[in-house]
């Protein structure tokens, strides 16, 4: 005892010293075990992960509410009875609790609103209580650590710019603004003010307003809550701005807001990857125009569509397909039917030619087609142009044309599909029109439409509707061979390929999820579903238990050969 009561310190050391190595001991073998499997587990085991925007997630906790960042910092604990819990752009949030909306940003409150219902992210009058505070909040990330809030009532708009980190105000404007998405570009570097000023983000200089010029991107009037698109990574279309009268007018301006084609076409259109050509309207016909205003084709054209390698033209209700240097390689043999030509809806549905420009080919449909095929991907008598402008042509089948539209998915496919009452018979062609496989399948009740959607490269999820749109039968099946890899509620352990990250993608089969990087090396491979990506390289993943954890990729970590 003596001994103990004269040597406390020492022993008090050596019980550290003990536990220190043990705690080293596991961490490191714990922190040595998630690099291995190529994630790392959070600290807090969530019940559900439920929203995420712009650094911060929405997550559910014991029946509470947590605004949690990917570090499992709780920001704030929302109270049990509040409803309508949104996370908003530029790290706001908002609830509802006894009838008062609260704005929050890092747990502090920023505004309170009374009477109001949240839709989507705005804040709207609610219509039925006339006294209500009407307020629409609109937030959106413009780049890096820089986003904009747009709030207007019935009487005034106001639009700040914001920098997330300090809050400091760093633009301001009695009007809307459309961020300016450049092709080519990760960050917008321009907006308008309203649709007459162009201003430039590194600087909020204003390089280009007129008061009699309207900037219309690629649309005729762009929604002032969607970007406005460039046609090309030069130019920005503008407009008189005078449609009543029948005198609207299209031209060019760049990006120093120089004039560089005057405002005198009835129609401008060209595409990203082409901007050699640009196809204007003028007394009613199309032509080609160059950058600088010289005409390369005459103006004598029913409609012209500009592609990356090819035009597409019509002539007296006769189709033709030129290549780059404007040499005829599909020379007017195909008629195309008596709809309205207007080259600015030349991929919509009043148009009589469809053309989508894939990898390697160009697949032009030409119509008519029924009205319930105006979905943009129904083709009837497709011609198929390859990267040698050789031609191959489809007539007298209708093909579905399978993509995926967030290009996260490469692969491409026509579907030609026979329905005869219960019966569905699908042939599967790649976009070269190769035949790869033949599917067939038969219901209880007559199939009235069918959906279709890529789970990955090789496989296609389908599912078939009655004329009520319930669903008869819904499959998994393998492009290359037509064979059905799942059926019913045996499709939901297929998880879709998505994008993870810049230059990698998950998916996978029951709890089994796969990351890769872009040359397709596995990175890591996790038991885990209802994978949810977050930002940067962490999301969050719910394992068997049911619980779900931040995790973060180890992007440094060896490649798994």
């Amino acid at each position: 005892m003596k001994f103990l009561k004269k040597n406390w310190l020492l022993i008090v050391a050596v019980i550290v010293l003990v536990v220190s190595g043990v705690c080293y001991v596991y961490f490191s073998n714990e922190e040595k075990a998630s690099i291995d499997t190529g994630f790392v587990k959070g600290k807090i085991a969530y019940d559900k992960v439920e929203d995420y925007q712009d650094g911060i997630m929405l997550a559910k906790k014991g029946g509470n509410y947590l605004i949690v960042d990917v570090n499992d910092k709780v920001i704030e604990k929302i109270d049990k009875d509040a409803t309508d819990v949104k996370i908003l752009y530029g790290g706001y949030y908002t609830y509802t609790l006894t009838e008062q909306v609260y704005l929050n940003r890092n747990g502090k409150n920023i505004k309170t609103f009374a009477t109001l219902f949240q839709e989507d992210y705005n804040l709207y009058k609610d219509e039925n209580d006339e006294k209500a505070e009407y307020i629409t909040l609109n937030a959106k990330k413009i780049i890096k650590d820089m986003y904009y809030v747009t709030i207007s009532n019935d009487n005034s708009i106001k639009t700040v710019i914001y920098n997330a980190k300090t809050g400091k105000k760093l633009y301001e404007t009695d009007n809307y603004i459309s961020l300016l998405e450049t092709p080519e570009m990760n960050d917008y570097e321009y907006f308008v003010v309203g649709d007459k000023e162009l201003v430039r983000i590194s600087d909020f200089k204003t390089i280009f307003k007129e008061t009699d010029v309207s900037i219309t991107g690629d649309n005729n009037r762009a929604n002032v809550e969607e970007d406005i698109v460039t046609n090309s990574s030069k130019y920005i279309v503008v407009s008189n701005g005078n449609a009543t009268d029948g005198t609207l007018r299209y031209g060019l301006i760049d990006y120093e807001g120089n004039i560089v084609i005057p405002i005198t076409y009835e129609d401008i259109h060209f595409k990203v990857d082409n901007n050699r050509y640009i196809s204007a309207k003028k007394d009613g016909k199309y032509g080609l125009i160059s950058s600088l205003n010289e005409e390369l084709l005459a103006f004598n054209y029913d409609a012209i569509e500009v592609l990356n390698k090819n035009i597409v033209t019509v002539l007296n209700r006769k189709l033709g397909i030129m290549d780059n240097e404007l040499k005829m390689i599909y020379n007017y043999k195909a008629s195309v039917s008596d709809l309205e030509y207007n080259s600015r809806v030349c991929c919509g549905n009043t148009n009589s030619f469809e053309s989508l420009a894939t990898d390697n080919e160009v697949i032009v449909s030409i119509y008519p087609k029924n009205n319930e095929d105006n979905d943009e991907q129904t083709f009837k008598n497709t011609i198929i142009v390859n990267n040698k402008n050789e031609i191959k042509e489809i007539k007298g089948k209708t093909l579905k044309y399978l993509n995926d539209k967030e290009e996260i998915i490469n692969n491409k496919f026509l579907l030609e599909e026979k329905i005869d009452d219960n019966t569905l018979t699908l042939h599967i062609y790649d976009e070269t029109g190769k035949s790869l496989a033949t599917y067939e399948t038969i219901v209880d009740n007559p199939i009235n439409s069918i959906s279709y959607d890529l789970i990955n490269e090789n496989y296609i999820l389908i599912e078939l509707f009655d004329s009520e749109y319930n669903s008869l039968y819904k499959a998994i099946i393998d492009s290359t061979s037509g064979k059905v890899l799942a059926e019913g509620n045996d499709t939901k352990t297929y998880v879709k390929k998505q994008l993870l990250n810049k230059g990698y993608y998950f998916y996978g089969k029951d709890n089994n999820l796969t990351i890769k990087d872009s040359d397709d090396r596995i990175v890591s491979t996790i038991e885990g579903q209802d994978l949810i990506y977050l930002n940067g390289n962490y999301f969050a993943v719910k394992d068997k238990t049911g619980k779900y954890y931040i995790c973060k990729v180890i992007l440094e970590q060896e490649q798994v050969k």
